[in-house]
C-alpha cells in the first residue's frame, strides 16, 4: 500500500514538540527511528495526519549513569546502546543488542520506539522488566513516572496518552547475574518466537531475589511473579532452575502464528527460562566469560 499523505513537523525543542502534540491531539504521532511506525503506515494500520519528528530533541538522546541507576533517553538507538559502556554493567542488555534485528535497523531503531510500539514480541521490555525499569513521560501538564510493568495494557497498547512523550527510561545497574535468551527462525536479525530475560541476586548460598520476564508468549511482555516465588530462598542449582522453568508456561497466553504454535512457544518458554537462568548464574559466579 501507499502511505497516506501527512504533514512532517520538525520541532527544535521539547516544549515545541509537546505543544504540537497538544495542538494536534489524536491526529499527530511522534516519529523517532520510524522502523515500526512507517511500516504500519505503509500497511494502512496507522494513518496519522501529522508526524512530529523527535530528531532535534536533545533531552531524548543521552545516556546517563550513576552508581546505582542507568537512564537512557528514549531517542537513543540500539547501536548507540551497544557502543556505550552500559552493556558492561548489564550482560542481559548486551545479549539483547547483539541479537536484535539487523545492523541497519539497529542504527535507526530507538529504545523508546520499541517500548511505545508495544509489540507483544518486543525485545527491550523483558530485559528492562527484570531490572526494575521506570519510564518517564512528559506532556504540557508535566512529568509522570510509571513502572514499566504497568506500562503495557495490551498488544500495541500502553497507558501513554496521545499528548505525552516518553522522555527516558531508568533502571537499576544490575549485578553480573543477568541474561537474555531468545529463540527465532534465524540465528540473527530475527523477531523472537519466545524471549526470556532473568536477573538474580544470591546471599549466603541462597537466592535472595530472582526475576524472570517473557516476551512473545502473551498479549504483552510480562514479569512472571510465580518464578520469583518459586526461587525465593532456594539453592542456586540445576534443580532450582528446572523448577522455576516449569512454572513459567502456566503463566503465559501465547498464540499460534507463522513463527510457532501455542504448544511450541510454551515448550520454548520453559527451555529458554532454564538456559537463561543457567547463563545468568554462570555469570554471577564468574564461570561464564561473556
Amino acid at each position: 500500500m501507499v502511505i497516506q499523505p501527512f504533514e512532517y513537523l520538525t520541532p527544535k525543542t521539547l516544549p515545541e514538540a509537546l505543544a504540537l502534540l497538544e495542538e494536534k491531539k489524536g491526529a499527530a504521532h511522534p516519529l523517532a527511528g520510524g522502523t515500526d511506525l512507517l511500516v504500519l503506515m505503509k500497511l494502512g494500520k496507522m494513518e496519522p495526519k501529522f508526524l512530529v519528528s523527535l530528531r532535534n530533541i536533545s533531552e531524548l538522546n543521552s545516556i546517563k549513569s550513576t552508581t546505582q541507576l542507568c537512564t537512557i533517553g528514549a531517542g537513543v538507538t540500539v547501536s548507540e546502546i551497544a557502543d556505550s559502556g552500559l552493556c558492561a554493567h548489564n550482560p542481559a542488555m548486551a545479549d539483547l543488542v547483539q541479537q536484535m534485528a539487523t545492523l541497519q535497523i539497529r542504527n535507526r531503531a530507538t529504545i523508546g520506539g520499541n517500548l511505545c510500539t508495544a509489540a507483544a514480541c518486543a525485545d527491550f521490555p523483558p530485559v528492562l522488566l527484570v531490572n526494575d525499569a521506570t519510564i518517564h513521560l512528559v506532556s504540557k501538564e508535566g512529568f509522570r513516572d510509571v513502572e514499566l510493568k504497568h506500562f503495557f495494557t495490551g498488544p500495541r497498547q500502553t497507558i501513554k496518552k496521545t499528548n505525552e512523550l516518553l522522555v527516558s527510561i531508568s533502571f537499576r545497574k544490575s549485578n553480573i547475574g543477568t541474561a537474555y535468551m531468545k529463540f527465532g527462525m534465524r540465528k540473527a536479525g530475527n523477531i523472537p518466537i519466545v524471549g526470556v530475560a532473568c536477573s538474580m541476586d544470591i546471599e549466603q548460598g541462597r537466592i535472595r531475589d530472582l526475576k524472570v520476564a517473557v516476551t512473545a508468549a502473551s498479549p504483552t511482555p510480562m514479569l512472571i511473579a510465580e518464578a520469583a516465588q518459586t526461587a525465593l530462598s532456594q539453592k542456586p542449582n540445576d534443580a532450582t532452575w528446572e523448577a522455576i522453568a516449569k512454572v513459567v508456561p502456566d503463566c503465559l497466553a501465547p498464540i499460534s502464528d507463522l513463527r510457532g504454535s501455542v504448544e511450541y512457544r510454551l515448550h520454548l518458554a520453559q527451555v529458554a527460562t532454564r538456559r537463561a537462568l543457567q547463563k545468568a548464574y554462570a555469570r554471577y559466579t564468574g564461570a561464564f566469560d561473556a
